[in-house]
């Protein structure tokens, strides 16, 4: 039988009181957390990280905004959870004040070293009870590197007030010259109900990456329950693997100032439970959004993300998908782009091109379904081949999928990523080179699935 304990008076105090000790409790809240005993990462008066490994013993508790000491790495050890810890006041000069807590900041130079396993992720997530977890109960996990944006100016990351002593701006113009350097790696991680609104379109997400280089790993991340996008991209040219977003209020995937990386393997559901981001008045949520800047400029590099085998899920019920979600993509703004033998479904308009930058883009061999419209916009010949539509009202008839892949209007409490996996009848069906979507057909003989042992589809209430 679990133990509720109460972790203390929450205390919002001033940036330039922060510095604190480890105080360690012990229990586990009854929130999915270990009943380990927790302690406070120690900072400095900046907010500045003075401890570089965190083991698994310990849940850690991340007091307002901390970072990485500049040229440091902080090494998290397997199996090891982290949450919100003490509200910190901010007092930004251009936002006001703000009350945030549960931030990780990886500030250019500096390394996260957050290596788990299948069988023991390191998970970021809500302090609070079964029943009582939210979005935003966390702040979220931020990378900033120095590989190369299409800003001119010095681009401060969006959704962290301003710091006392620590450069949260990112990125590289102009020039290649940390293209390849490594921000650390992020192998076998959760983050659950993250996210803060600094302001209007200035939000934390549940993991945020500005100018982060090729030379960072990022494999096997699930993002769940945000308060705005699970993944964004700020430029650089980091690439990815074995990506999971569930249940975002906003863009599953956001791709901005000329991010060109690579990612291979993605998993993208939606959720009726959850909340969605409104844009004048009607449903902004996306599975992808890609823009090359806010104004859809010709700046240089060009966004131009590369995806492969990827699925993404919009909703069961139509009418509820009308309602609360979008586009499964939304390409736009001059963005180039890639896609290939990937699965979009479930929402109303399958895929949007608004605008797309037709040379050096390609969109071939996906299978695309919406409710309203599968393809909206008109994509070039060049970069639209061999792709499958439908605007059948049931879109599990269309892909035949195994079982039942979508969210119901109800519950999610039955989902199963195996439904996921196509079945021989399915168009998504294939060799090893050829399947499309996020799982191998093979699977149905192995019955082993990348998303095995590490994720979890009900954060609410484990």
């Amino acid at each position: 039988m679990k133990k509720t304990l109460t972790l203390g008076a929450v205390c919002a105090i001033a940036f330039a009181s922060c510095n604190k000790e480890n105080v360690a409790v012990q229990g586990d809240l009854n929130a999915g957390l270990p009943a380990k005993p927790q302690a406070h990462i120690p900072v400095d008066a900046n907010g500045l990280i003075t401890k570089n490994f965190l083991s698994q013993d310990t849940v850690w508790l991340i007091d307002g905004v901390s970072y990485v000491r500049p040229g440091q790495t902080l090494t998290i050890e397997a199996g090891t959870f982290l949450t919100s810890g003490n509200l910190k006041t901010y007092n930004d000069p251009l936002y006001g004040t703000h009350q945030i807590r549960g931030v990780l900041v990886v500030p250019k130079t500096a390394k996260l070293n957050a290596i788990g396993t299948a069988t023991a992720p390191i998970v970021f997530t809500s302090p609070n009870a079964a029943g009582s977890r939210n979005p935003g109960d966390f702040g979220g996990v931020i990378l900033l590197g120095r590989a190369r944006i299409n800003q001119s100016t010095a681009t401060r990351i969006e959704g962290v007030p301003q710091p006392d002593g620590t450069d949260v701006t990112y990125g590289t113009f102009g020039a290649d010259t940390y293209n390849g350097e490594s921000s650390g790696t992020l192998r076998y991680v959760r983050i659950e109900f993250a996210g803060y609104n600094l302001n209007a379109n200035n939000e934390i997400n549940g993991l945020t990456l500005g100018g982060v280089g090729s030379g960072t790993e990022l494999s096997h991340i699930q993002v769940s329950w945000g308060r705005d996008d699970a993944f964004e991209f700020f430029g650089g040219t980091v690439n990815a693997d074995h990506l999971v977003a569930l249940s975002a209020d906003d863009d599953d995937f956001d791709f901005d100032f000329g991010y060109s990386g690579t990612i291979t393997y993605g998993l993208s559901l939606k959720d009726p439970n959850a909340t969605n981001s409104l844009s004048g008045g009607v449903s902004d949520a996306n599975g992808i959004e890609s823009d090359n800047d806010g104004t859809g400029s010709a700046a240089s590099p060009k966004t131009n993300p590369k995806l492969n085998n990827f699925t993404f899920l919009g909703l069961q019920n139509s009418a509820t998908a009308a309602t609360k979600l979008r586009a499964g993509n939304r390409w736009r703004r001059a963005t180039s782009m890639t896609m290939q033998r990937s699965i979009i479904a479930g929402y109303p308009t399958g895929v949007a091109f608004e605008g797309i930058t037709s040379t050096g883009s390609t969109f071939s061999n996906n299978l695309v379904h919406g409710y309203t419209a599968a393809i909206t916009g008109t994509p070039t010949p060049a970069n639209y081949t061999g792709n499958g539509t439908s605007t059948a009202a049931n879109a599990n008839s269309y892909l035949l999928l195994s079982g039942n892949p979508f969210y119901s209007t109800a519950s999610a409490a039955t989902f199963d990523a195996f439904n996921l996996v196509p079945t021989a009848s399915s168009p998504a069906y294939g060799t090893a080179s050829t399947y499309k979507g996020a799982f191998d057909p093979a699977a149905l003989t192995t019955g082993v699935l990348w998303t095995d042992n590490w994720t979890q589809f009900q954060p609410k209430t484990y």
